[in-house]
């Protein structure tokens, strides 16, 4: 069974939107640099990163989102916990981000 992986962003209101596009850029990459060592397989399914466009008015200050998308648990859970590629991208959101949210789903 697969794994759908939501992040939410709230960026700093002092991060531009030309920054922001860069970030919301590289986390759109991880869809074809995350590889599970070894075999050098990619194992991100689909990756979508965009700005909310939600007319409900619930987002509590969040404006970005992630949404990626993993054929197995293990899969997820190598991205979350091992993968450099997206631990050294997450690493580097710190000063830009005012507030992350994550939640996983199986489906």
């Amino acid at each position: 069974m697969g794994v759908i992986h939501v992040v939410q962003l709230k960026f700093n209101p002092e991060v531009d939107s030309k920054k922001i596009d860069e970030i919301l850029s590289s986390l759109k990459a991880l869809k074809d640099s995350c590889v599970r060592p070894g075999t050098q397989k990619k194992y991100i399914t689909s990756l979508r990163a965009a700005a909310d466009c939600s007319i409900e008015g619930f987002q509590n200050g969040f404006t970005h989102m992630v949404v990626t998308e993993f054929d197995s648990i293990a899969d997820r859970d190598y991205y979350a916990t091992k993968d450099p590629i997206h631990l050294a991208l997450g690493a580097g959101l710190p000063p830009f981000v005012a507030g992350l949210q994550v939640l996983d789903i199986e489906g």
